[in-house]
């Protein structure tokens, strides 16, 4: 297929197409907030490209796509109505879909909301309550400040993780994290290491400072986030399937439960040896289960 910018909506998407075009469709829909489709697509879109058509996006404002536009506001809603607009434009009657973190709570709300447009579902280590995900990861943050002698970045990790009523974007969690410095991003791997060889194919992308800073268009979309959408899973009409890491830590152990209390037929499947980025972790075994899944559900 191609790779190149598609008009929806007002506003120009890049859109990375792969795979022959009438194999079962399948929708990536990156988190982040403002993350991008790239790594995914570098590490997955061949792979999957094999038996489906995967259709990656850089959302609005995002990367690759056009400078988010001044107006309308950026809301979750939106970007849900340029998958839909984009689904039109490629001519496609209804798609899988599968979201990553924080794109797993745009692709439930899509779900839900456009059931028609969706054969199929993946939920990759979702998050769909931001105050679940900051109480569950904050200790395991508090626990390797200790180790590195940070006390007192550790102390107000747990003075969030602790704090009575909800968490909200106002409580700047992230900020609370990042005191791990360069340990940051090993919070999200399995083997400490592979946070290396994350950041080498962002590095290797020769993409500009300007482009990748688009991104944080979508911090608008972080409040949002604190708001659960687990209410919205005993809505799911279409096969679904849960991706998790074994040591992922934004899928909050109570957002597996409630998966599987509320979504009839609903499967899990954990990774044993990933934590948030299965799709490089364990990236061969990764695109046997998404592909079978799609091909039997969406074929």
């Amino acid at each position: 297929m191609a790779a190149g910018p598609v008009s929806v909506n007002g506003t120009g998407l890049f859109v990375d197409d792969r795979g022959d075009a009438i194999a079962p469709a399948l929708l990536f829909i990156h988190g982040g907030p403002g993350q991008s489709c790239y790594d995914f697509m570098q590490i997955q879109g061949d792979r999957l490209a094999r038996r489906l058509r995967v259709i990656g996006v850089d959302q609005r404002g995002t990367l690759r796509s056009d400078p988010l536009p001044a107006e309308p506001a950026l809301t979750a809603e939106l970007l849900i109505a340029d998958f839909e607009a984009l689904r039109e434009r490629l001519g496609i009657v209804s798609w899988a879909i599968l979201g990553h973190s924080d794109g797993g709570g745009y692709a439930l709300q899509y779900v839900t909301s456009h059931p028609e447009a969706v054969q199929a579902v993946i939920f990759d280590c979702p998050c769909w309550d931001a105050d679940l995900t900051d109480r569950n990861r904050l200790p395991h943050v508090a626990h390797r400040l200790d180790a590195l002698g940070q006390r007192a970045d550790a102390d107000r990790c747990r003075e969030l993780a602790a704090k009575p009523g909800r968490l909200t974007a106002a409580d700047e969690t992230y900020v609370a994290a990042q005191a791990l410095g360069p340990h940051y991003m090993e919070l999200f791997f399995h083997e400490p290491g592979r946070a290396a060889d994350f950041s080498q194919i962002l590095e290797d992308s020769d993409f500009a400072e300007e482009q990748w800073e688009r991104g944080h268009s979508h911090l608008a979309l972080l409040p949002g986030m604190y708001e659960t959408r687990l209410s919205l899973l005993p809505d799911i009409t279409r096969p679904s399937l849960l991706l998790h890491g074994a040591d992922d830590m934004v899928t909050a152990p109570q957002m597996l439960a409630q998966f599987s209390k509320s979504v009839p037929g609903g499967t899990v499947r954990t990774f044993d040896r990933s934590g948030h980025f299965a799709y490089l972790e364990e990236a061969a075994e990764y695109c046997e289960v998404v592909t079978d899944f799609v091909v039997r559900n969406a074929g």
